[in-house]
């Protein structure tokens, strides 16, 4: 025990000095860590955000690209349905036209209606009389009376065109009447829009006696040389009788959401004009 004591006094400067240089050696390195962690810190309060905003570029872009190809393939879908073609019968209905050669046994396919797509550029809902633009004009064939959908269901008719944009009268205008159906029944009516909900239009001139339930399916009915037929609308909500008629009004929530639209869908009649020359030429009877 007395040789400890004797080490320990010894010794007693340099055994305080290591403990205190070690001490001190812990203490340096959590001193260093501090400024290291906020240094981190306001790193990363500034690279966060610009990562996030390349992230929302990159992801932008990427989802740009997935929306064009999203359109197209709808544009394709678009083009291929039976209801875009001539029926080789005796009527001019909008279905497939099957024209068979019995010698060659060639079926024939002819177009009726034909889609291109546009951007929608400006677009109002809330007035009395909505419109909205599109950034396609007549150097990209656009005409007036072509119809216009989304991928929904229907948006309006082109009533105005510019070199390079046109006009769109939406169904949420009054003066936009489109002769429709219940698919359920082929029950006829007339679809228009009451200023208000943006989101609701009405089917009128149904028939009291007329089979209708909620829920069924208001589509275009095809007598019509802008729409096609069986373009959705809507689904019917609720219905009442119009005591002034006698008729039945639907009230119809409508497919397409208008406060959302980017892409539509043009509509040409590939054989507008000749329908229009015969028209013409009947006479009232």
């Amino acid at each position: 025990m007395g040789r400890l004591f004797d080490f320990l006094k010894r010794y007693f400067h340099v055994i305080t000095f290591v403990v205190l240089q070690v001490a001190a050696l812990v203490m340096l390195s959590y001193s260093m860590n501090y400024p290291h962690y906020a240094l981190a810190r306001i790193t990363k309060s500034i690279t966060a955000p610009v990562n996030h905003l390349c992230f929302n570029i990159v992801r932008h872009f990427n989802l740009s690209s997935e929306n064009e190809a999203l359109a197209k393939q709808n544009l394709q879908l678009l083009q291929d349905q039976d209801d875009n073609f001539l029926i080789g019968d005796d009527s001019l209905r909008t279905a497939e036209a099957v024209n068979v050669d019995t010698l060659r046994k060639v079926t024939r396919r002819t177009r009726l209606y034909d889609y291109s797509t546009a951007n929608v550029v400006y677009n109002t809902i809330h007035k009395k009389n909505n419109y909205l633009l599109i950034d396609k004009g007549l150097d990209d064939g656009v005409t007036t009376e072509m119809a216009v959908l989304s991928p929904n269901g229907i948006v309006g008719v082109v009533t105005d065109v510019s070199k390079h944009f046109s006009t769109v009268t939406t169904l949420l205008n009054p003066s936009t009447k489109i002769s429709a159906k219940v698919l359920r029944t082929n029950q006829l009516g007339t679809i228009s829009w009451h200023f208000g909900d943006a989101a609701t239009a009405y089917l009128e001139d149904v028939p009291e006696h007329a089979e209708v339930n909620v829920g069924d399916s208001i589509c275009t009915s095809g007598y019509s040389d802008i729409f096609p037929n069986n373009v959705l609308i809507g689904v019917v909500s609720s219905s009442e009788k119009d005591p002034s008629s006698g008729f039945l009004v639907l009230k119809v929530k409508l497919s397409t959401d208008f406060s959302h639209l980017n892409t539509v869908y043009l509509v040409r009649n590939v054989y507008r004009d000749e329908f229009e020359q015969l028209k013409s030429r009947m006479k009232d009877e």
